[in-house]
């Protein structure tokens, strides 16, 4: 049966595997259904962006003796500030800042106060260095990781102020760049999990031939071996 050129349906069969890579690492999922050029290509434009603006992002400035650090734009901050149960006795917390206006759990709260992160994060293994340290370290600015140190690390709000006002003055544009490599790896990812992009005119004239091919193989005879014969006594 042929398709008519409005004939909805996927021309690519999807890939799961291949979306996964790509969320990895920004066009491997390309490498690995055979488009080398595109997947490099994908490569080196999302991460050109990504880890430039986490540069921009960054900065160090003395003020008074003391040094400030942002170690750049990619980060997870964690300002959640838990509630006691009603009747809990014991030293009751401060009452929630402005940053938490809804009654969000820890992991809420805090995307809503860094919504740059969920662009940030489809960037894959590039950003998982948040991740880590918000788990392990979050809340504390200043204590080193023995592995990351400070990399992508929740700066002070002291440090931010500090460097944004007597240091650079890119750090909102780092942010900026960061987001769109992650966007624009999400639709990379869309790319490597259902193939690329083709008009559906062109694959239903490939259709068209592949099936008049087939159609012409059935019509074409067989050739019929000669079937061996047996000698007399």
């Amino acid at each position: 049966m042929t398709n008519s050129p409005t004939t909805p349906g996927p021309i690519h069969p999807v890939s799961p595997i291949a979306a996964f890579l790509s969320y990895l690492v920004p066009g491997l999922g390309q490498i690995y259904q055979g488009r080398y050029g595109k997947g490099v290509l994908f490569l080196a434009c999302v991460y050109v962006l990504f880890f430039y603006g986490n540069a921009l992002g960054s900065g160090k400035v003395q003020v008074e003796g003391k040094l400030y650090t942002v170690s750049g734009a990619v980060y997870l901050p964690d300002v959640y500030v838990p509630k006691l149960p009603p009747g809990e006795v014991g030293m009751v917390p401060p009452p929630a800042p402005p940053r938490q206006p809804f009654a969000l759990d820890r992991i809420g709260t805090n995307l809503y106060n860094r919504l740059q992160f969920v662009g940030q994060f489809w960037v894959g293994i590039a950003a998982w260095p948040a991740i880590y340290q918000y788990a392990l370290h979050g809340g504390d600015p200043v204590t080193p990781d023995p592995k990351l140190g400070l990399y992508m690390r929740e700066p002070s709000e002291e440090s931010i102020n500090a460097v944004q006002t007597t240091g650079s003055k890119a750090m909102d544009l780092g942010w900026v760049f960061t987001v769109i490599a992650g966007v624009l790896n999400i639709m990379i990812i869309y790319d490597a999990l259902a193939g690329p992009a083709v008009p559906r005119a062109f694959a239903v004239s490939v259709e068209r031939k592949q099936e008049k091919l087939v159609e012409m193989q059935a019509e074409t005879p067989a050739e019929i071996e000669p079937t061996p014969t047996t000698k007399e006594n």
